[in-house]
């Protein structure tokens, strides 16, 4: 059966205080769109809105599984990137094709209106090391609303997600799997997933210097982890700007990327892109 799946809809932040998350990615010049609760999960959310993709800022407000899987990933790997989210045009046939359990319907209010999705949690040979989600959404015009994807840093949308992994190049038949043939490629002992809609990066910690030169002196969770988010943005003396004047502190990149420390970014490193 062929993949359907879309690319990366959205990533997962795990977050302990979800107010102060969002005091943070306003001041790093993003525009948060308003608070979702999910009751039934015992989470709330804010996300990050963009034309094609978004960023899910997420914390556990009272009971429930997820709240406990967010609980146990923080208490793990402290805050910062948790999981990948795959849109998918047909959740049903994507969850035949991978032989598991058929996606829940899902629906929440946002500001009056009624967005609904079909999503399904994929198991974790899946994505080996990375908590992995499938998500179609059947009303994804309400999901955005005018001013939303307008960001202070003019960012535009998701170029790719680096995580670390001891032996990547053991896991590329299971990404084939998911996303579809020759989707994962090798260099020397770093693996690209292509996934339609973004790349996933997965390297040994002693590579990821690399990949992103500013992480080397960076303390993050040992593998498997996700670690890095790069972003697509109209002009980097714009996104500079902005974070000047929030007195963020930043780093210039040999190739102009604006690259934003985990400290400053709930755990999560993060390059902004022209």
């Amino acid at each position: 059966m062929t993949s359907r799946i879309t690319g990366l809809d959205h990533v997962i932040i795990a977050v302990r205080d979800l107010e102060r998350a969002a005091s943070v990615f306003r001041a790093l010049g993003f525009t948060l769109a308003s608070r979702g609760e999910h009751a039934e999960w015992g989470t709330a959310n804010y996300c990050v809105m963009f034309e094609n993709d978004y960023l899910e800022i997420l914390a556990a407000v009272g009971e429930g599984g997820p709240a406990d899987r967010l609980r146990a990933h923080l208490a793990a790997k402290g805050e910062g990137l948790m999981g990948l989210v795959w849109g998918t045009e047909d959740a049903e046939a994507d969850c035949a094709r991978l032989g598991i359990d058929a996606p829940g319907d899902l629906s929440r209010t946002i500001e009056g209106e009624l967005a609904r999705f079909k999503a399904g949690i994929l198991p974790p040979e899946t994505t080996p090391g990375i908590a992995s989600f499938l998500c179609q959404h059947l009303t994804p015009e309400k999901l955005r609303r005018p001013g939303w994807t307008t960001h202070a840093n003019g960012a535009l949308g998701m170029v790719s997600v680096t995580a670390l992994m001891a032996e990547p190049l053991d896991l590329m038949g299971a990404w084939d799997r998911l996303i579809g043939p020759a989707a994962a490629t090798a260099t020397d002992e770093t693996v690209t997933v292509h996934t339609r809609h973004g790349l996933v990066f997965l390297c040994r910690p002693d590579d990821l210097g690399q990949m992103h030169p500013e992480a080397e002196d960076e303390n993050f969770p040992a593998a498997p982890a996700l670690v890095a988010l790069t972003l697509r943005i109209k002009n980097a003396e714009t996104a500079a700007a902005a974070l000047k004047a929030a007195g963020i502190a930043y780093e210039r990149d040999r190739q102009g990327k604006v690259v934003i420390y985990p400290e400053d970014a709930c755990g999560v490193l993060i390059e902004l892109q022209e």
